[in-house]
């Protein structure tokens, strides 16, 4: 591999969709359909649009392994009834569709989208990571963007939050092993938007993104670690998954402090 690697961008740099409807597999194709209209009963008219990312998206979904990814739009809140029923009518469907362990949905309204500091965020998102599968394409409002920090600041924004409340939830209970390789995830993925830029790519890939890891922080013995797990998809125990959450929680401070200087 060469370095900067520019995958992921096309011949300006500019980062390409990996997300098309043509690689969506027709068994999921079917399933996408339930769940827009599992969104159209429990939302009504609030629901604006539905986006589909992942690797459900990018044709690389694996039966019973991976979760459906979903951007939901809406112009007004939830209310707790319509919250619930989109709860109860998730646990249904995903009773009766055992290929798709969970389905996420991100939720978000139509005037964060085009708040003035969104750009990064929801623009990219809706730009570059997303395929709209339902109402009108947010996306055609956003210009074409290049790796940059801007957007690894934005998607890096709940980060620890997020890894917070994993430890929080790993102490207080069981988590299976699908919990556990998506933390490590979520790791890989916000410690890579912090050397996209340099490296001038976009990589969607967790093998590519730690080997592009490893050669820019080639003393961080953990993201061999990592690699070695995803390549010989080892499951790492709690307690690994804990100490890693714990070391990057640090490692993620110190680099926003470096950029930040």
């Amino acid at each position: 591999m060469e370095f900067p690697t520019r995958i992921g961008v096309d011949n300006d740099g500019y980062i390409l969709n990996a997300t098309s409807l043509d690689k969506v597999n027709c068994a999921y194709k079917e399933l996408l359909n339930q769940v827009i209209e599992i969104l159209k009963k429990c939302a009504g008219a609030k629901l604006h649009s539905v986006y589909l990312y992942g690797s459900v998206g990018r044709g690389q979904a694996v039966f019973g392994t991976s979760d459906i990814d979903l951007s939901v739009i809406v112009t007004s809140p939830f209310t707790p009834q319509e919250a619930a029923l989109l709860n109860e009518e998730n646990r249904k469907f995903i009773s009766e569709n055992p290929i798709v362990p969970k389905v996420d949905y991100d939720i978000g309204m139509m005037d964060e989208v085009f708040q003035d500091n969104s750009q990064y965020y929801w623009g990219f998102w809706l730009k570059h990571v997303c395929i709209c599968i339902y109402g009108e394409d947010l996306s055609i409002h956003f210009p074409k963007m290049k790796p940059n920090f801007q957007i690894c600041r934005a998607l890096n924004q709940d980060l620890i939050d997020t890894l917070n409340r994993s430890r929080k939830e790993m102490n207080e209970g069981e988590v299976d092993n699908h919990q556990l390789l998506s933390v490590l995830k979520r790791i890989v993925r916000g410690a890579y938007c912090y050397v996209a830029e340099k490296d001038e790519s976009w990589s969607t890939s967790i093998q590519e993104n730690l080997q592009i890891l490893q050669h820019y922080f080639p003393g961080e013995i953990n993201f061999k670690k990592m690699k070695g797990a995803f390549l010989h998809k080892k499951i790492p125990t709690v307690n690994e998954v804990l100490n890693y959450i714990d070391y990057f929680i640090d490692w993620f401070n110190e680099k926003t402090m470096e950029r930040s200087n």
